[in-house]
C-alpha cells in the first residue's frame, strides 16, 4: 500500500466560534478533531464513499492566504488524490462571480499530482435521514473497530444475497453479539457491497432492510 502523502493535521487551533468535534475514523483508523459543522458533515461523505481509501484532516496551510487559510481534507480514491476545500462565505460568492481562488496554489496542486476539489457549502446538504444514518453506521464500526467483525462479513454478504433485514440477520447469527452483526452489515453497506434502499428515507431499525447491489 502506497504510504499517505499526510498523516496528521498541521493546525489544531479551534477557528472563533467553531464547534468542536472530537472523532474516531474508521478508514484511518485514529481519533480526530474537526471544527464547524461543514467539516464534520464533508468528513461523513468521505467516511461513506467506497471510492475513498484514506484521508487526512487539515492537511496544509495556503501560502499567503490572507485570512490564513487550512485545508480542509486531503483525499486518496482509486483513482488518485486530491484537496478539498470548503468554500467560506466570501469565497462562494467570489467564485460564483468567476474570481480566480488561490491561482498559485491551484497551479502548485497540480504540479503536485493533486486535485483541487473546491466545495460550495450547498453542495453538502444530504437528506437528514441519510446523514443521521450514516452518523449512526460510523458510530458503530468505531466502536466495533478492534473487534472481529471481518469474521462475520462473508455471512452477511451471503445473507444479503437474496435481501434480509437487519433483525433477521440478528437472529440467523444468535451466538454473536448484535453489536458485532450490525457493525459488519453496516460495514459492508459503508463499502459498497451490500445496499439498502430506505438509506437516505427513514432511521436504520430492525426493519431495515439489506441487499445485494
Amino acid at each position: 500500500m502506497i504510504p499517505p502523502r499526510f498523516l496528521r493535521a498541521v493546525n489544531n487551533a479551534r477557528p472563533h466560534g467553531a464547534h468542536r468535534y472530537d472523532l474516531f475514523g474508521p478508514k484511518i483508523g485514529r481519533r480526530l478533531t474537526l471544527f464547524g459543522r461543514l467539516a464534520l458533515d464533508l468528513w461523513v461523505r468521505l467516511e461513506s464513499d467506497p471510492h475513498v481509501v484514506t484521508y487526512c484532516e487539515r492537511p496544509l496551510c495556503i501560502p499567503d492566504a490572507k485570512p490564513p487559510r487550512v485545508v480542509d481534507f486531503w483525499v486518496r480514491t482509486h483513482n488518485g488524490e486530491k484537496l478539498c476545500l470548503v468554500l467560506r462565505t466570501a469565497e462562494a460568492t467570489s467564485a460564483g462571480q468567476g474570481g480566480p481562488l488561490f491561482p498559485a496554489f491551484q497551479s502548485w496542486s497540480r504540479a503536485s499530482s493533486l486535485q483541487l476539489q473546491m466545495i460550495h457549502p450547498k453542495e453538502l446538504d444530504d437528506p437528514r435521514a441519510l446523514r443521521e444514518n450514516r452518523i449512526m453506521m460510523l458510530r458503530y464500526l468505531a466502536g466495533s473497530h478492534a473487534l472481529p467483525v471481518e469474521k462475520l462479513t462473508p455471512g452477511v454478504i451471503t445473507a444479503c444475497s437474496d435481501g434480509t433485514t437487519l433483525a433477521d440477520l440478528e437472529r440467523q447469527f444468535a451466538a454473536a453479539d448484535p453489536m458485532l452483526v450490525r457493525s459488519a452489515a453496516f460495514r459492508l453497506v459503508l463499502d459498497g457491497q451490500v445496499r439498502c434502499p430506505t438509506l437516505a428515507l427513514e432511521p436504520l431499525g430492525p426493519r431495515t432492510r439489506l441487499e445485494r447491489p
